[in-house]
């Protein structure tokens, strides 16, 4: 048996449980788990080097280094410093699971102990166990307290020691874990068999060498001992060897020990009796009192020196006067500070700190801000910065089966790409041939970065041409428990990127501390600490909490109740029970450490795996259920059932208190939620109205992943049980057990969880109880399932709009059909759709007739009593879902999940017992006739709400069909310009061979001023557009905000929603006029028609004008629909340049004398041609001279001017063609007055 086999037998199984609790996860101590460390063999798994770790932990709050991103050579280190030979090639613990096993803390002291150059046994993993016994045991000899011992932390001697090196064996008992959450100092302080069998573990044979007194090299002379007795007149013993002037009683550690001047020597005798709370770690033992005062301490102690040892220890004089007290000697050195190698020298240079002085600090910490400030200004350190990120980029795809070994390189794009980079950081063993690109090395360079610059560093070394120093000199500095390697700040030195390493800067240091061994009553909780040599750099940031600052945020988060599975850091700092503790401050005030966020999210997962070490997923379901509820009384429990299968899981809960009311209720009802939960696992909550408190109460949740029949079979399996076992009386359903109250189950629609429900009754349902004698699912289901009338109606809602409203409450209207009559026409309807979601929708209904039976009491076997004055629908769980997401937040683990609902139950039962004993309501008017009443004012206001909704779509809609309107007759003016311009320049090329043709110079003059209408006339369409739009965006931004206005289903078989515009001309099958101007009101005013006064129209009418077809043969335009008077069933027009006959005008002063005359076959033949809509509009009727229908008049002029159309009563008014020179025809055939020459720039289109 080898010394550490022996060492391992002789410790008690205590400290095994806390090693491996401190060094692996949870799962590892699992019975079952695959590998499985028991305590009953330690020999098997723990490994001396691992045992160092542990006890080396100083217990302080290290940074958490990632292992994905620390140094392949530092992970294989470390699994084989803390691992046996057999487990180091387990898959368990290959690097492919460094996140699953390796742990945050130990693996932080494992990389700080690697940078100490002291601990340098560890920065070997070949080292046989010799080498790693001679490390435990390597203590310094010290005569006396003031022994010399090397000003530099650097300067002590690499283990194993040379053989020219005085070496003093010890044993595992002479190391005490310094800052262990377990007190091992005890335990393991009377192991001595090490130092008798040192030569087992290729220790010198020799025994231990004390220091020999009558040694001339230790011995001094007589005289000088009567001149040191003679020096300690006025001074305090502490030791035979150490004298002090001045001893100070103190009863709270500071954060930062004074350090004694020569001339000056203080020792502090530290009493801790009076707040003993703060010795204790979480577990509650006493934590070894050197282990506290260097947890307390901003410095860190972790230099050479010991936690001492039985043959160090020495009387102490001062704990208790006139009596010798054997303590034990504990010394270590301090560890200085952590520094980057470009560190100015003048920054620490000449640096002595006796005294706590922040200005030092202070200073040190002005310097970082204001390299912070330089870091950001500089363009070069964009460069560095992203050229050390990307050589430091490790390639974690595979690569035929093994780990890519690619490094990063720049490869250029395939094409151009947003941003216009040509360049993306790669992995240089990847290709396009390989079909897994996943996980191989792909970034993309930010756009600040210079690609040329950047691909020149990487294929030259880090070399930057022409690019100045930056930060040759730096001033990075860090706290020797922060695992850093790297300076933060870029450096840049001669053209070239360099990445600082972070180096120890020594400090002489030390720390003396004297506790008693067996201490006497009095003296359990006082030691005496003296400090010496001055410090060579500024005291450290309070950057660690003290156990104070520990335990007030512990308090903190225990207050927070079952809330500690989704307790976040912001939670945590802004609850009111968090401010109350800290007495209104900010956490961070009272503790300055806990200004780093980690700190505190560290704090509470920490919390989180004390409360349950199996976390807060299924698994932490699994270890609750199987370590707490299960050993309550059944009535006591919260989960009462866990199933696990291949495919599916499942969880029970409920309080006891409150699922005695579900055997007072008519109806219940279950649903799943899927937003409380996170992940796989979903709630279903049970709920029901309890009409004797007039109270919805929700019974029990179940959670669980499986939605299939035989998952649905096994939850009401168990939630039936479980209300048994929980109420002690079995839960029974009327139609099957005449005797009970609940009478129907109420489910949401699915069909699998019906059916699992049928299932489940067909083994519920006993025949000679309720006289059912069926077996069959479907038939059992009809006596006590009821289907939610609002899904059902809402599945019918999503078909697609294209399917009339009509047909979708045709298609609704089973759910009131009362004979059979009713049901073969529906059935028969159905069948006759010729939709094809229609065609599916029955179809699905048909193969499962469950449905209809569950959504028609007529198809139901529930009496009409029961279906009557039960809920058709399931809306109280759907409140109930909403009301616990309120109350519990969402998206949380299984575990928190089921806590959270555990403590708000409790609170309900509590409120619960207290109406029925107070005969205090939450709502006292919370009847049946209340609750009705309020449900039908919360219809009609839903009503009014939905018709308001409609009103304002029916605007927009308009609004809508105005702009089209609007943008067709812009796009007609544009064309009518370019018409015009094109026969002004036939005009001029005429003109120019026949200068004679005056005509021709007054048509052009007549043209240019047709062009200057259309632009004012597209003026007045603009603005009229920006008016439409500012209303439409008032609607999509205010009332309308969110809704869909397009797509809507249509109110008749149409299945368009918007009116179209047609630029072709239509001659005949024309849309009638109701679809194309709807309700809009303005079309219903009468105020808006056309206006002699000036020949001007109202500011809505241009833009519902209808844009004039183009007419192909002739190349001319038609006129254009105006306003319809729905009053008098008139249409307001304007009418286009026309080229009349002599018939036309004579027709034409006929209606003005008010006995019109015609002749059809004297009309024009453009007025035949032009005909578009045929529409009888005259108030009164018309004196017809013939029996035969009134012809079709196509009536047009260039200028209208006093002539008042709206008085003209005829038959059929239509728009037809323009052609030129109309002025002068008006006036060659004598219209005079009634037909005048008006401006065309007053023109209306």
């Amino acid at each position: 048996m080898s010394a550490f086999e022996q060492t391992l037998e002789d410790l008690p199984l205590k400290t095994i449980r806390a090693y491996r609790d401190y060094m692996f996860p949870a799962m590892i101590a699992t019975y079952g788990h695959d590998p499985y460390f028991p305590i009953d063999s330690p020999h098997v798994w723990m490994t001396s080097l691992g045992f160092q770790i542990y006890l080396q932990d100083d217990n302080s709050e290290l940074t958490h280094v990632d292992p994905s991103e620390a140094p392949r050579r530092d992970l294989v280190r470390f699994r084989d410093a803390v691992l046996q030979m057999d487990y180091r090639t387990h898959h368990f613990f290959s690097l492919e699971n460094v996140d699953l096993w390796i742990l945050p803390k130990p693996f932080g002291t494992f990389l700080r102990t690697l940078a100490n150059p002291r601990a340098e046994g560890l920065d070997n993993s070949d080292r046989n166990e010799h080498d790693c016994a001679s490390v435990l045991s390597e203590i310094e000899p010290n005569e006396s307290e003031y022994g010399s011992r090397p000003s530099s932390s650097m300067s002590g001697s690499i283990y194993p020691p040379s053989d020219n090196e005085s070496y003093n064996p010890g044993s595992l008992s002479e190391i005490s874990r310094p800052a262990s959450s377990l007190s091992v100092h005890s335990e393991i302080s009377n192991i001595t068999h090490l130092s008798g069998v040192s030569s087992s573990i290729g220790m010198p044979d020799a025994p231990p060498r004390l220091p020999d007194d009558s040694s001339p090299a230790h011995r001094p002379a007589i005289k000088q001992r009567k001149r040191q007795r003679e020096n300690h007149e006025g001074m305090v013993q502490i030791t035979r060897e150490l004298w002090v002037h001045e001893l100070c009683n103190i009863t709270e550690v500071p954060e930062t020990w004074v350090v004694s001047r020569p001339d000056h020597l203080v020792a502090w005798l530290v009493d801790m009796s009076e707040s003993v709370d703060l010795l204790r770690d979480a577990s509650g033992d006493f934590l070894p009192f050197q282990a506290f005062l260097r947890a307390e301490d901003q410095d860190s102690w972790g230099g050479k020196g010991s936690a001492g040892r039985p043959e160090g220890d020495v009387d102490v004089l001062a704990l208790l006067p006139g009596k010798k007290i054997r303590s034990r000697r504990a010394q270590w050195g301090c560890s200085g500070l952590r520094k980057c190698e470009f560190l100015d020298p003048s920054i620490l240079e000449d640096c002595e700190r006796y005294d706590v002085d922040p200005a030092g600090m202070k200073q040190l910490w002005d310097l970082v801000l204001d390299a912070n400030e330089r870091e950001g200004e500089s363009v070069w350190s964009v460069i560095a910065r992203f050229y050390r990120f990307v050589t430091e980029l490790k390639c974690k795809g595979r690569l035929r089966g093994e780990l890519c070994p690619g490094i990063a390189k720049m490869v250029a794009y395939s094409k151009v790409i947003e941003g216009g980079n040509t360049y993306f950081i790669g992995c240089s063993e990847w290709s396009p041939q390989q079909t897994d690109r996943r996980g191989h090395i792909f970034h993309k360079i930010p756009p600040h970065v210079d690609e040329i610059l950047l691909k020149h560093a990487l294929e030259h070394g880090g070399l930057i041409p022409n690019s100045p120093t930056t930060n040759n000199l730096c001033c990075f500095t860090a706290h020797p428990r922060f695992s850093l390697l790297n300076c933060g700040y870029s450096h840049i030195i001669n053209g070239e990127i360099f990445v600082g390493k972070m180096i120890p800067h020594p400090c002489p240091t030390e720390i003396l501390v004297f506790t008693p061994v067996n201490p006497p009553p009095g003296l359990e909780h006082k030691a005496i600490v003296h400090v010496r040599n001055p410090h060579t750099h500024p005291i450290y940031p309070r950057t660690k909490p003290r156990s104070v600052d520990r335990q007030r945020l512990n308090a903190a988060i225990d207050a927070t109740g079952a809330g500690i599975g989704g307790l976040t850091v912001q939670k945590l700092l802004n609850a009111s029970t968090t401010t109350a503790l800290y007495s209104g401050k900010r956490v961070n005030e009272s503790s300055p450490a806990y200004q780093d966020k980690r700190l505190v999210r560290n704090a509470i997962s920490k919390k989180r795996t004390e409360k349950n070490p199996m976390g807060f997923g299924w698994e932490g379901v699994v270890f609750r259920n199987n370590t707490v509820d299960r050993k309550l009384p059944a009535n006591e429990r919260y989960i009462h059932s866990v199933i696990s299968k291949a495919d599916f899981r499942l969880a029970v809960t409920m309080n006891s208190s409150i699922m005695q009311y579900i055997h007072r209720m008519r109806a219940i009802m279950f649903d799943y939620s899927y937003k409380r939960v996170n992940g796989d696992i979903n709630e279903c909550e049970a709920v029901g109205f309890s009409n004797f408190l007039s109270q919805r109460i929700t019974l029990g949740s179940i959670y669980g992943d499986g939605l299939d029949t035989n998952a649905y079979v096994h939850l009401f399996t168990e939630f039936w049980d479980s209300v048994e076992s929980s109420t002690g009386c079995f839960l029974k359903l009327a139609p099957f057990y005449p005797d009970g109250k609940l009478k129907v189950i109420v489910l949401d629609g699915d069909i699998a969880q019906a059916m699992g429900l049928g299932i489940f009754l067909s083994r519920y349902n006993k025949p000679e109880i309720s006289g059912i004698q069926t077996t069959d699912p479907v038939e059992l289901l009809s006596y006590c399932l009821k289907m939610c009338t609002v899904h059902f109606k809402r599945h019918i809602d999503e078909l697609p709009k294209t399917i009339p409203l009509a047909t979708i409450s045709r298609i609704k209207a089973i759910l009131t059909l009362k004979s059979q009559a009713d049901l073969d026409s529906w059935h028969a309807e159905m069948q006759a759709q010729t939709d094809s979601y229609i065609k599916n929708w029955y179809e699905h209904k048909r193969r499962n007739p469950l449905v209809l039976r569950a959504v028609n009491q007529y198809l139901s076997n529930i009496p009409a009593e029961i279906w009557n004055t039960t809920p058709d629908d399931t809306n109280y769980v759907e409140s109930a879902h909403a009301a616990r997401n309120a109350e519990t937040s969402i998206r949380l683990t299984p575990l928190h999940a089921i806590e959270m609902a555990e403590e708000r139950d409790r609170i309900r039962a509590a409120e619960l017992i207290q109406i029925e004993q107070e005969a205090v309501v939450p709502r006292r008017n919370n009847g049946l006739f209340s609750r009705e009443k309020l449900g039908l004012q919360r219809k009609e206001w839903k009503m009014r709400q939905t018709q308001d909704r409609t009103d304002q779509l029916t605007t927009f809609d308009h609004l809508t069909a105005q702009r089209e309107l609007n943008r067709s007759a812009q796009k007609s003016s544009l064309e009518r310009e370019k018409e015009i311009k094109e026969e002004i320049k036939k005009l001029q090329r005429e003109l120019e061979l026949d200068r004679r043709r005056a005509d021709h110079k007054l048509t052009i003059k007549n043209l240019r001023d047709d062009i200057s209408s259309e632009e004012s006339h597209r003026r007045e369409l603009r603005f009229k557009r920006d008016e439409i739009d500012s209303k439409l965006a008032a609607l999509r931004s205010g009332p309308l905000a969110g809704v869909r206005v397009h797509g809507r289903r249509s109110n008749t078989g149409d299945t368009f929603d918007t009116i179209s515009v047609d630029d072709e001309p239509l001659d005949h099958d024309l849309r009638p006029i109701s679809e194309l101007v709807s309700n809009q009101p303005e079309f219903a005013d009468p105020t808006h028609r056309y206006s002699p006064e000036g020949n001007a129209q109202s500011e809505d009418e241009a833009a519902f004008e209808r844009s004039p077809p183009r007419d192909t043969e002739t190349s001319r335009f038609r006129g254009k629909f105006l306003d319809f008077n729905w009053d008098t069933m008139d249409i307001d027009f304007t009418l286009e340049d026309y080229e009349f006959t002599e018939a036309d005008f004579a027709f034409m002063r006929s209606l003005e004398q008010g006995n019109p005359t015609h002749d059809e076959s004297s009309l024009s033949a453009a007025s035949h041609q032009d005909i578009i809509l045929p529409v009888t509009m005259s108030p009164q009727p018309l004196p017809q001279p013939q029996p035969q229908p009134q012809p079709q008049l196509a009536v047009a002029v260039e200028h209208i001017g006093e002539l008042n159309l709206a008085d003209v009563s005829v038959g059929n008014i239509v728009s037809t063609r323009r052609v030129r020179r109309t002025r002068d025809r008006a006036r060659d055939n004598d219209i005079g007055d009634n037909v005048g020459s008006v401006s065309s720039k007053k023109r209306r289109l």
